[in-house]
């Protein structure tokens, strides 16, 4: 299991005591069957938002989650589907993906509670209300390709900002966040400019250890699981994130004091710790968001970075060449980098 898969079982292993015993079952039944801990955790947190935006209004007496018993969902109707789904885009102003993405992960709970039958036959769950709720897939490969066209760096604009990650950076009238700088740009470019110059993206950069990079040959070697099937892709990267790598590699004992045999390759010391740990996927989110808003570039986040590669390496490579690349196994994910190619050009 990779780092960030065990990180999201932990957190996942937290926070299934406190949902529903049927819901419990559910996330059981799926660990059980080889689903990913990390996509689990994420409907975990999809099935929170809905019980708690219909608990007040179904179930004002119930004080927690773990409360909610399965005969209570049958009080669900299709009407607070509706709802909810309004909820999430008027109030909530969610994305029509993300939308998508929440309403699916319901569906999968209360389509596995109606399909599961007790001994004597009958659904446990008397109907299934998001089975009649269906929406479109969210757009096309050229509407992802459109959203995408004012999120990602333009040629010009990379080496400006690995420059700006670099050195650009001045926290005049706070000395603590220039401290914190100063201490960490030589991590933060280098992972700055891997995610520009080889297409890995977040969850790689957590996962790789000291034994997974090539400085000399210049690859990482990156571990994808997609349903039960786990593969391991060598990855290539560029020589200007050689380069920031050689020089992070020189301090990296030095300024984070890692605990000997810790094989992370990219670390980070909390406040008030003596020793620096593996970086988390969220640091390095926000870690380049906080780049970002100071560079004038506040669409962009880590992921528009892999997808500013994509589109970079799209113009001069072959499909072929892109799969490996971008360790991907279908052409599906691969088409809006071509159309984004050509749109930008």
């Amino acid at each position: 299991m990779k780092v960030q898969e065990s990180r999201d079982l932990a957190m996942l292993s937290e926070l299934i005591d406190e949902l529903p015993l049927a819901v419990k079952c559910f996330i059981e039944h799926k660990l059980d069957h080889d689903r990913s801990p990390s996509s689990l955790l994420e409907y975990t947190r999809d099935f929170r938002l809905f019980f708690s935006w219909i608990g007040p209004n179904l179930w004002p007496y119930v004080t927690a989650e773990n409360e909610l018993t399965l005969d209570m969902f049958n009080d669900i109707t299709r009407e607070h589907v509706q709802q909810f789904s309004d909820y999430l885009t008027q109030t909530r102003n969610l994305q029509y993906s993300s939308l998508v993405r929440k309403i699916h992960s319901i569906r999968s709970l209360f389509a596995y509670l109606h399909m599961r039958f007790e001994f004597n036959e009958t659904p446990i769950l008397k109907r299934n209300v998001f089975a009649t709720f269906t929406l479109e897939r969210p757009k096309s490969h050229m509407e992802v390709a459109r959203h995408l066209q004012n999120k990602v760096l333009r040629v010009h604009e990379i080496p400006e900002f690995v420059k700006f990650v670099q050195e650009g950076v001045i926290e005049q009238n706070n000395i603590q966040a220039q401290w914190f700088h100063n201490q960490n740009r030589a991590r933060d470019v280098s992972i700055v400019t891997l995610l520009l110059e080889s297409g890995i993206m977040v969850s790689d950069i957590v996962n790789l250890d000291l034994a997974d990079i090539s400085l000399q040959d210049g690859y990482v070697i990156v571990t994808r699981q997609q349903a039960s099937v786990r593969t391991t892709h060598q990855v290539l990267f560029g020589d200007n994130a050689k380069t920031y790598l050689y020089d992070y590699l020189k301090i990296r004992t030095g300024t984070y004091a890692p605990q000997t045999g810790e094989r992370a390759l990219f670390l980070a010391k909390p406040n008030g710790e003596t020793q620096g740990k593996r970086i988390s996927k969220r640091t390095i989110q926000a870690m380049v968001k906080k780049y970002a808003l100071k560079f004038g570039a506040s669409e962009v986040t880590a992921r528009q970075l892999t997808h500013s590669f994509g589109v970079q390496y799209t113009a001069t490579n072959t499909v072929r060449n892109m799969k490996q690349q971008l360790a991907q196994r279908n052409m599906d994910s691969l088409e809006k980098y071509l159309i984004l190619s050509s749109l930008i050009d």
